[in-house]
């Protein structure tokens, strides 16, 4: 049962002036690792709720769609981002590699772990250039805010074709597994963003992941490089995050939009000065080979690895360049690195319209819904406010930003559509949006990117790393006349995903570096069975790149919950629940294109 009211972080009086991190949690299980989360309302005690169109919703999804907001859909918020979370741990054993098995409803290899061997560094699978870097030692100690927890870090360079050159200190977090006994090796993972923190995700294991998988593996969680503890590269001044949401995201005169046009360039022209050489090395393919040294430095002869949105990107970039490493690997919320930029518009569109409507049936069933009682009318409503506040704005008590345009408010909606736990919370903003006034709405917007009342950005933000991965991950934008001539007929007959994407250009034209070509022809020949999952209802990496990626995959095998919101595991859904666990400690996928 959806919580009625609004969550505390998502108040305009909330107790902190940015939350990386949201305020309740659910109880840690039994004997967990330590970790305490802040006292809240609105705890799920359960890893699933089985049955019923809405079962309890984990409150941790929540945090995690803040924290792992994906690049495509921080783009249609922002409307410049696209056009496009002891006893010793068992000494690792050596072990007997498993046959691998290619079809869905088989088991693939089993997890290995095993001290790397020594010799020729070429007969290891790595070059010798960067033997220094596979073979230094990772140094384990007790993390300052958990004894249980271990933090390390690595080094790896910067460059790989200059491997003399200089070096990003990546900062990892393992927690150990529960019972050694059961021990099956490391479990790496990232919650996406780009720009969200692997550290922050791994001090949260016992709630991200269920009992069973925490007993049997190493949760390993680190910030990829230049994010988070990761040698940071902090490229965006306050002023230039707060440019991002006050730009008017859909100019109305060619003047308006040469403004807007000039703003972001400006933008990511800065971004890249200050940045300077790190900043042209945050690709997603960089710091997949950082996880092929990682999976060494663990002792784990394959990697297994749990992605989230963002982070279904990396595993599938790293089971392309390492195909025989791959162990188990769950990408969760998922999107293809050979989408197009018709199909991701395709498939925002979908992702988005599917959300919205689900939110306006359940909202339109109370009788204090916003939006009347009318479902038929109730976008149309959305689109009027939007365009109110395009031209007066919305006033708020915050200091420095006492009216807001559209760009918070668009972001801010869209963000509480992540997850129907924040629902009331629409529900509410969207009621005082209505009265001229957006505290609730900016509220739930600077608690995602952690803006402080006094106009400070957390250094942790992930808009720091959001112009520097995108653009190094996607190729530049088309100017194709038959493919804007599409997304105008997409806009005309989409209005309020229009509104909520705002302008459609590429906010990377004036990045000095080329991005990334796809492939467009079938990822990770060879590997063994990867599980793809996602939500019918996401609006962040909507069920149409979920798919596409799970086909794209060659082993790719595809499940779906009949759920809103973005991230599928262990939120709510006992069925995918049940599915996931199997794979990843018996390595038996389900059947492909299951459905729970």
């Amino acid at each position: 049962m959806l919580n009625e009211d609004p969550r505390p972080d998502d108040l305009p009086d909330a107790p902190t002036g940015y939350a990386a991190l949201p305020s309740a949690y659910p109880p840690p299980p039994p004997g967990a690792d330590g970790a305490t989360p802040p006292a809240g309302p609105g705890w799920f005690t359960g890893a699933a709720a089985a049955g019923g169109a809405h079962p309890g919703r984990s409150w941790v999804r929540p945090v995690l769609a803040s924290v792992a907001v994906v690049a495509v859909i921080a783009v249609l918020a922002l409307a410049v981002w696209r056009i496009g979370n002891p006893p010793p741990v068992a000494q690792p054993q050596p072990r007997t590699p498993a046959s691998t098995a290619s079809t869905s409803g088989s088991a693939s290899p089993s997890p290995t772990a095993g001290t790397p061997t020594t010799g020729n560094p070429a007969a290891q699978g790595y070059p010798a250039a960067l033997a220094a870097f596979y073979t230094q030692k990772l140094d384990w100690a007790p993390c300052s805010d958990n004894a249980k927890h271990r933090c390390a870090t690595m080094e790896v360079p910067v460059d790989y074709a200059k491997p003399g050159g200089e070096r990003f200190t990546l900062a990892l977090r393992k927690a150990p597994a529960t019972d050694p006994a059961k021990r099956l090796g490391s479990l790496v993972i990232n919650p996406g963003g780009p720009g969200g923190s692997g550290v922050e995700y791994a001090q949260y294991a016992s709630f991200v992941f269920s009992p069973a998988v925490r007993a049997a593996y190493d949760v390993v969680g680190f910030d990829p490089r230049g994010i988070g503890a990761s040698s940071p590269v902090r490229c965006l001044t306050d002023s230039d995050m707060d440019l991002l949401f006050s730009a008017d995201p859909t100019p109305d005169s060619p003047a308006e939009r040469s403004t807007l046009l000039g703003d972001v360039d400006g933008v990511t022209k800065r971004c890249a000065a200050r940045g300077g050489e790190r900043a042209m090395h945050m690709s997603t393919t960089e710091v997949a080979r950082d996880m092929d040294v990682m999976r060494v430095l663990l002792g784990d002869t394959k990697l297994n690895f749990f992605g989230g949105s963002y982070g279904t990107f990396l595993g599938a970039i790293y089971a392309d360049t390492f195909p025989e490493r791959v162990g188990r690997m769950v990408l969760d919320s998922a999107m293809s690195p050979n989408q197009t930029e018709q199909q991701e518009m395709t498939y925002d569109i979908q992702g988005f319209e599917s959300s919205i409507d689900a939110f306006i049936a359940w909202c339109v069933g109370r009788s204090d819904c916003a939006l009347g009682t009318d479902r038929a009318g109730a976008r149309q409503k959305i689109v009027d406010l939007l365009d109110a506040v395009e031209k007066k704005g919305l006033t708020t008590s915050k200091p420095g930003l006492t009216t807001i345009g559209e760009g918070w408010v668009g972001f801010s909606i869209f963000m509480c559509l992540y997850s129907d736990s924040s629902w009331p919370t629409l529900n509410k903003g969207l009621a005082q949006a209505f009265t001229g006034k957006g505290d609730i709405l900016l509220a739930k917007g600077m608690s995602v990117v952690e803006r402080g009342i006094t106009g400070d950005y957390a250094p942790t933000t992930y808009l720091q790393a959001m112009i520097p991965v995108r653009c190094a991950d996607w190729p530049r934008a088309s100017s194709d006349p038959s493919l804007v001539a599409e997304q105008k007929r997409a806009q005309a007959a989409h209005p309020l995903w229009a509104r909520m994407t705002g302008e459609l250009y590429d906010n990377c034209r004036t990045w000095p570096t080329a991005g990334r070509t796809p492939k467009g022809t079938t990822l990770a020949q060879g590997a063994g069975p990867i599980l793809v999952i996602g939500n019918e209802r996401d609006p962040a990496t909507p069920i149409g790149g979920t798919k596409q990626l799970a086909k794209d995959l060659a082993s790719g095998v595809l499940l779906t919950s009949d759920h809103d919101g973005h991230g599928t595991y262990y939120a709510g859904n006992s069925c995918v629940d049940s599915a996931v666990d199997g794979y990843l400690l018996r390595g038996t996928a389900p059947s492909d294109g299951t459905t729970c």
